[in-house]
């Protein structure tokens, strides 16, 4: 009885050992939940009165963004015990304002007021242990030209898949006024004082859902991140206001350990 006791004390021991060596326990899923808030605004202006500023919200602080203007907004943690691929499935709610304001008067040549507003986002997993960082699919294969992919700087590599978009343009012009008069009679006279202005605005909220996929992502235990970043344009020639802003806030995310079909690969 002694002997199987101590037998039983040592497997035992050796199991606690065995988790405390491994840290997170296998797992087939997790989630997460972001309920924080970020926006941006941009805006060009030659009327009117400058519109407010937006800033980033975060739990009350700023939060952290990388070099290629992303930051992390949902975050989770998992362990896979074999060669297996990931699905992580966010879905965020996301926020569109354009206004785009134009002032024209006779003679004076066209107005034009241009907005572009977006909302990107990308999946990365960080391998805890050699900090060996992924890119999910589809974003890993985003090249200029791609409909959907987005990159601040036009040519990557810093892409995103675009949840939003919005691109507006107002232009407006008056022709100048003719005013005819008769030779030898009484001449038709008249006056053309008038302007004219124009004012579009656009606001939008919706949810959107995207799936990524790790394929093939080996042992390990990973910290999945979901990444957004927000970008906004304007530009005006003539007299006119544009401002743009683009915002996103509450999210979910949920991630799926899998094994796909035998030797799969993109």
């Amino acid at each position: 009885m002694r002997k199987v006791a101590g037998l039983i004390l040592t497997i035992l021991l050796t199991a606690a050992m065995s988790f405390a060596q491994n840290g997170t326990p296998s797992s087939k899923a997790t989630a997460a939940y972001n309920t924080a808030v970020g926006c941006t605004v941009a805006f060009q202006d030659t009327i009117g009165t400058l519109p407010q500023s937006c800033h980033d919200i975060f739990s009350g602080a700023a939060v952290d963004v990388t070099p290629d203007n992303f930051a992390t907004v949902m975050s989770s943690t998992i362990k896979v015990s074999n060669s297996q691929s990931l699905f992580v499935s966010p879905s965020l709610v996301t926020g569109l304002y354009t206004q785009t304001t134009t002032k024209s008067s006779p003679g004076g040549g066209a107005s034009k007021a241009y907005d572009e507003v977006v909302v990107y986002m990308q999946a990365i997993i960080t391998n805890q242990t050699t900090g060996a960082v992924q890119v999910a699919y589809p974003v890993a294969a985003c090249k200029p030209g791609i409909l959907g992919c987005y990159s601040p700087s036009g040519s990557g590599p810093d892409y995103g898949v675009i949840l939003d978009q919005r691109m507006q343009s107002l232009t407006q012009d008056i022709s100048q006024c003719v005013v005819n008069v008769v030779v030898g009679g009484t001449p038709n006279t008249g006056s053309c004082n008038f302007d004219l202005t124009t004012d579009l605005i656009l606001n939008t909220t919706s949810a959107h859902s995207y799936n990524f996929i790790f394929p093939n992502v080996g042992v390990g235990v990973y910290t999945v991140d979901i990444q957004l970043g927000v970008d906004a344009n304007a530009s005006v020639s003539g007299s006119g206001t544009a401002i743009g802003g683009a915002a996103y806030g509450l999210g979910s995310l949920t991630v799926e350990s899998v094994r796909l079909v035998n030797g799969f690969s993109f």
